[in-house]
This record gives structure tokens, C-alpha cells and sequence, in this order.
């Protein structure tokens, strides 16, 4: 009883390293099953076992004795399915959690619905342009009058700097929904 003590996780992949293919869940059941001969004892969250019992008893169990003609499999796929079906259903939980929550906060007026912020953005873009068009042609007027200037060079002008500046604007809007997604996404956003 003064062997050593390792953990369940630990002690399944010695014994698969050494011949006895095992997962950390199906050792822990063997264990379970075999509470009389093997001893456990809590070590913090987990539990530890004595490695050189452990692996004589599963060298003198009968049932664990392979044909020597066909390897022996793991146990792990039937386990895979049902933890996979317990991660499905944790993961089903929290999105109806999540859903809840949404829906909440839109009732709340803490949400708006894409197609309205979509909506929105592109009536701000239109009204902007609209103005920066008003605006230009008053200014194209007063400063070929003020300056003694060409109106309709300047408005030429005019319309270039229109331009750069909604180019820029745009460029400006892209990265910010760009950093905006992107942490939902699992990434960081990017620094200016």
C-alpha cells in the first residue's frame, strides 16, 4: 500500500503506454466496479490511485485478457457519444439561455434589430451626402464670388475633397464594424 499514487488521468495513460489501452473515464468506472480490491483515496478535486495494485489487478483480470489474435479496443466510443450528447445539451441550455436574454433586453429597448441600425446607417449616409451636395454648391458660389475664382473649377475641386472625404469616412465605418465583429468572433480587435 506504499506505492505510488498517481492520479486517474495519469494512471490511464501509463497503462495505455504500457499495453493496456484505457480512457480516463472507463478506468474510472473499473475502479468503481472494483472498490473492494482497489483503493481511492481524494486528493483536492480529484483522486488518486495506487499505480503498481492497479496495474496487477488488471493483469489478473480475466476479463480484460485479449485473445492474442485480436487487439484489444477501448472502451472510449460509447463514452464519446453520451459526453457528446451531454456537451449538446449543455451547449442547447445555454443558448436558449442566451435567447432568453436577447429577447429581454429587446423588450428593454437595450437591442435593435440589424435591419433597423442597417436602415438607419444608410439614411444617415444618404442625408450626409445630400448635405455635403447643398453645401457644396453654396460654397462652390460664395467663394468663386469672394475670390474672384472659377465656380465651376471649384466645384471640380470641391467634388474631389467630396469624395476623399466619404472614401475615408467609409474606410473609417468598415473598420469599425469590422473591430466590432471581431471579438465575437474569438479574435482581438485590431489597433489604430
Amino acid at each position: 500500500m506504499d506505492g505510488e499514487w498517481i492520479s486517474i488521468t495519469e494512471a490511464a495513460a501509463r497503462l495505455t503506454a504500457a499495453g493496456d489501452p484505457v480512457d480516463r473515464s472507463t478506468l474510472s468506472r473499473y475502479l468503481k466496479q472494483h472498490s473492494e480490491a482497489q483503493a481511492v483515496r481524494p486528493d483536492g478535486k480529484s483522486n488518486l490511485v495506487e499505480f503498481g495494485a492497479l496495474k496487477a489487478h488488471r493483469g489478473e483480470n480475466i476479463r480484460l485478457k485479449a485473445p492474442s489474435h485480436s487487439p484489444r479496443i477501448p472502451a472510449a466510443q460509447p463514452q464519446r457519444s453520451a459526453s457528446s450528447q451531454s456537451e449538446a445539451s449543455a451547449r442547447k441550455l445555454a443558448a436558449d439561455a442566451e435567447m432568453r436574454e436577447m429577447d429581454l433586453a429587446e423588450r428593454r429597448g437595450q437591442l435593435v434589430p440589424a435591419s433597423e441600425v442597417d436602415r438607419a446607417g444608410r439614411s444617415a449616409v444618404a442625408l450626409m451626402q445630400t448635405s455635403f451636395e447643398q453645401a457644396l454648391e453654396r460654397e462652390a458660389s460664395s467663394a468663386a464670388l469672394k475670390y474672384g475664382w472659377d465656380e465651376r473649377t471649384l466645384r471640380i475641386v470641391l467634388k474631389g475633397f467630396q469624395r476623399h472625404g466619404l472614401d475615408e469616412f467609409h474606410r473609417q465605418m468598415l473598420k469599425s464594424i469590422e473591430a466590432m465583429t471581431r471579438p465575437e468572433e474569438g479574435q482581438a480587435a485590431p489597433a489604430d
